[in-house]
């Protein structure tokens, strides 16, 4: 039964972070940069997962704003599932389904996502959040705040779930935030972003 529980939570995690990968894809091919939003990198392993491929020499086009609209859409995205199914969530009056798992794993692993970047990432500035410093720094502040309002419904989410679910929530968020993070700063990094 773990082994179910591991797998169904994978699935959710590759769906959420392909997701926020899309994100930026829609916002890349608004501008002409990118055919296909559906199309982007996410290894099976999740690191280094990018919106390519895209039209590099139409991307150097980009006006700074239009860069942070690229920047930002992944972080939307993760808010605009995340948030609506959180509500959903305070709303039923959910079984300790495996079905119940994915989504709840879904919605919260979302939060996770936008949280570490909007948080995190923001504060060791990495990844999007460079994109956002370079479009209007002060933007980083609001950003921030909503960000620690996201972890606090991170914390009511672990609060409410199944007790069974709870230690390999901690468990999970704890490794998911230290990989993002650590790997949004090599990534940043190796492609030159701050």
């Amino acid at each position: 039964m773990l082994l179910k529980y591991i797998l169904i939570g994978y699935v959710a995690l590759y769906s959420v972070i392909w997701l926020h990968e899309v994100g930026h894809g829609i916002m890349y091919a608004k501008y002409k940069c990118k055919e296909n939003p559906f199309k982007v990198h996410v290894p099976f392993y999740l690191f280094f997962s990018t919106p390519k491929p895209v039209d590099v020499d139409q991307a150097k086009t980009l006006s700074v704003k239009q860069i942070y609209n690229v920047g930002i859409g992944g972080i939307v995205v993760n808010l605009l599932f995340g948030i609506p199914i959180f509500i959903f969530l305070l709303l039923v009056d959910f079984e300790n389904t495996l079905l119940m798992y994915f989504i709840f794993s879904f919605a919260l692993f979302h939060l996770v996502e936008a949280a570490s970047y909007m948080v995190i990432s923001n504060i060791f500035l990495s990844s999007d959040m460079v994109l956002v410093q370079q479009y209007n720094p002060k933007l980083r502040i609001p950003i921030f705040i909503l960000g620690l309002l996201i972890v606090g419904l991170i914390i009511y989410m672990i609060i409410i779930c199944p007790e069974s679910w709870r230690l390999g929530y901690v468990i999970s968020i704890g490794i998911m935030t230290l990989c993002m993070c650590l790997g949004r700063v090599i990534f940043s990094r190796i492609n030159k972003f701050s």
